[in-house]
């Protein structure tokens, strides 16, 4: 088991770790005062040696990143490690929810707090809407489809442009004529660019079907609509004031593909507001 351990305070983060190294005695405590650091060194846990991040106890006010922040980092890089906010005050309980934090510890940290909230922890789950969500859709930085960890393939490159598209209409229905228009620039809709998106459509059922989430789309005659309610997109995570995904959105939406463009300004002023 790995641990993680940060606040910028010498003797705060030394108790902090004796006490998390009583409470946990076969676990490897991780200890930090700078966050970057911490982060770099979760970073390397995961992507090099290949080993996941099970806690971490984050001091909330740090200089340069805030636990907040730095929770959101490893969110990103460990989805299921558990988060532990170890604060002096009382103030951040609606952030730390925002980064689906398991625990709100107030100092001074003790082997008690700590028991009494892994104790919490083993009875109620954090809340966390899209956890059932088998989807998963990044579109800050350039557009792709998982299911869990691994890449969809599609058999066609444009089959997955078009589940780009209909990510971007958050579950909006678009006809073979709009498709044709956002896709190929034919305004008109001809006959030609017609069959050949009724093709792609093929393409992307076959290619979600093949890993069990053809529900995802909703598809009528001269309809089709992305089912957002299954699917995780940080898009639409954005949109709901989400933490994690406005901080990871650096203003590249879709960068792959020039329809995308639109959105793109619509997000960064929407990014310069919060």
């Amino acid at each position: 088991m790995h641990i993680l351990a940060t606040d910028d305070e010498a003797l705060s983060l030394d108790s902090l770790t004796v006490t998390l190294q009583k409470a946990f005695p076969h676990a490897e405590v991780h200890s930090f005062q700078q966050p970057r650091k911490a982060l770099d060194f979760v970073r390397f846990l995961c992507q090099r040696q290949n080993t996941s991040l099970d806690f971490a106890f984050l001091d909330v006010e740090m200089p340069g990143m805030t636990g907040i922040e730095l929770a959101a980092e490893l969110k990103k890089l460990c989805p299921d490690v558990g988060i532990f906010f170890v604060t002096g005050f009382a103030d951040y309980a609606y952030e730390a929810y925002r980064v689906h934090a398991r625990g709100y510890i107030l100092k001074p940290v003790t082997g008690e707090l700590i028991e009494e909230e892994m104790a919490h922890l083993a009875t109620t789950p954090p809340p966390d809407p899209f956890h059932t969500r088998r989807v998963r859709l990044r579109t800050f930085g350039t557009f792709d489809a998982f299911m869990g960890a691994k890449p969809i393939a599609f058999s066609r490159t444009r089959a997955k442009e078009l589940l780009a598209y209909l990510a971007d209409r958050q579950g909006s229905g678009v006809t073979l004529a709009d498709i044709c228009s956002a896709l190929f620039e034919d305004e008109s809709g001809s006959k030609t660019s017609k069959k050949y998106v009724q093709n792609l459509i093929s393409s992307l059922k076959q290619g979600l079907e093949a890993v069990g989430a053809g529900d995802i789309l909703i598809k009528k005659w001269n309809y089709l609509a992305l089912d957002t309610q299954k699917v995780d997109c940080d898009y639409y995570r954005f949109l709901e004031g989400d933490i994690d995904a406005i901080n990871a959105f650096h203003g590249e939406y879709m960068s792959n593909y020039s329809w995308a463009e639109f959105t793109v300004g619509y997000l960064n002023r929407a990014k310069s507001k919060k």
